[in-house]
């Protein structure tokens, strides 16, 4: 149990985001007190190194001043003032003679023959630093070898570095006891941070949870917890967005297909029952049987453009004859319901690259539909003109109208507005429409108003090409 709940620990992102701060806090701190630990004892040390050599640039001067007597007298006075175990004198002349000295039993530490070879190697006006480390002490000793008076002697003065060593200890310890309270602040900090960083993640993680015992309904809230965070959870939010109106439509699919499926089933059920005393019934049944197929087929055929999955063979075509045997369809039927069909003439090919039967029934559609929802002696205006990159098709009916809140659903597979619903047909023809312009690249819109009319307008890309003749 202990070892399963300490895999668990460990695989929290939020522990490893922490452990992370504190191992680069740490690292810095080290590297931080290694630096200053370093500069601080080379400090010291050149601190050391200018008291020897001011002490051995004042025997020179007296040298020049006094004479020999002086400076012994003088090493000797410094040596009770200083302490005989902080500092060591010593006066050589320059093959090597001792001419003054501190007590050597006071400093059996020091290694004699290597100051001689120090002092014979600072013999002129060489000055030579060097630090002795006794095994006996605690404490290094550091000795300057310099020549004195125009070379004829040679000073070396020695002393205990135990302050220096004992304030580089102290600065240690200091600086130990502040790392540690760093350390400890680091760690605190970077879990506090770990889980604020997290905290986004766990209201996605909390909303998803939701939404599985609640439904989709709910949304992560943006708290500012940073960028990366805040479009985590709007990207999350957007999906939840498309996945709801998905359902959505697919709950209005659903609705819509139940109520256009459950008219043709009940005939084609009522057929079947009179077919038992009407042979002519069996005709009836198979003509709603075609008529379901279709419509099955058309889903279909909305489906695989929508999702890409069928490959449309494009081919140059001219769009503006296209449209022109369209309305020689359908200038009968809106004669017999006393329309009036106008096509203006576009004057020359407009070219583009499509599927002639798709683009046939893109046509056809939208000219249905003016037919079917303009009140007799109304009229239908068609409009193809170049616009920029752009073939435009404009399709002008004086009909029913749309209301604004129902104009964005009209394109929806099924959707049909109460108007309509004793109308034929099963609300499939606009959704036909748009996702066959879209594969093509192109797209379609309309703009309408109850009482007013509608225009539909479809717009597909431009191809220069020479006209290609079209046979419906």
């Amino acid at each position: 149990m202990s070892s399963k709940i300490k895999g668990n620990a460990l695989r929290s992102f939020s522990l490893r985001l922490t452990l992370w701060y504190a191992g680069l806090f740490t690292g810095s701190l080290v590297i931080i007190f290694l630096m200053s630990y370093k500069i601080l004892v080379s400090d010291l040390l050149h601190v050391v190194d200018r008291g020897l050599l001011a002490q051995t640039s004042k025997i020179d001067q007296e040298f020049q001043e006094n004479g020999l007597n002086n400076i012994k007298t003088g090493i000797r006075e410094n040596i009770e003032e200083e302490g005989k175990n902080r500092i060591f004198y010593r006066l050589l002349t320059s093959h090597l003679n001792v001419v003054v000295t501190s007590d050597p039993l006071k400093w059996p530490c020091l290694n004699f023959p290597q100051m001689s070879l120090w002092a014979r190697m600072a013999a002129g006006d060489h000055t030579l630093y060097n630090t002795l480390a006794p095994p006996d002490r605690n404490y290094k000793i550091r000795i300057i070898s310099r020549g004195v008076d125009h070379g004829k002697y040679i000073v070396q003065i020695g002393k205990t570095m135990k302050d220096e060593q004992d304030l580089a200890a102290v600065y240690g310890k200091v600086f130990s006891g502040a790392m540690l309270i760093l350390l400890l602040c680091g760690v605190v900090l970077a879990w506090m941070e770990a889980q604020r960083a997290m905290r986004g993640v766990k209201r996605v993680t909390q909303t998803a949870r939701s939404i599985g015992y609640d439904g989709i309904r709910h949304r992560v809230r943006l708290e500012g917890e940073g960028e990366e965070i805040d479009d985590l959870a709007l990207t999350f939010n957007t999906m939840l967005d498309r996945i709801e109106d998905l359902m959505t439509g697919i709950k209005d699919v659903t609705n819509n297909v139940a109520h256009d499926l459950r008219t043709p089933l009940t005939r084609i059920r009522g057929l079947a029952e009179t077919s038992l005393d009407h042979q002519e019934s069996a005709g009836m049944i198979v003509e709603e049987c075609d008529r379901l197929a279709a419509m099955i087929n058309t889903m279909l055929e909305i489906s695989e453009a929508d999702a890409g999955l069928k490959k449309i063979e494009k081919a140059p075509l001219d769009i503006a004859d296209l449209v022109r045997q369209g309305c020689e369809i359908f200038g009968p039927v809106a004669q017999d319901k006393n329309l009036s069909l106008h096509l203006p003439d576009p004057g020359s090919p407009v070219m583009v690259l499509g599927e002639p039967s798709r683009l046939q029934r893109v046509i056809g559609n939208l000219l249905d539909n003016a037919v079917k929802f303009t009140p007799a002696g109304g009229s239908i205006g068609v409009d193809i003109r170049k616009e920029g990159a752009d073939a435009v098709i404009t399709i002008k009916d004086t009909g029913l109208g749309i209301a604004p809140d129902q104009q964005a659903r009209i394109f929806e597979k099924f959707y049909r507005v109460e108007s309509s619903r004793s109308l034929p047909g099963n609300g499939l023809g606009l959704s036909y429409v748009r996702a066959m312009v879209s594969s093509l690249g192109g797209s379609v819109s309309v703009q309408s108003a109850p009482g007013q009319g509608s225009h539909f307008i479809v717009k597909l890309p431009l191809m220069a090409c020479e006209p290609v003749e079209q046979n419906w």
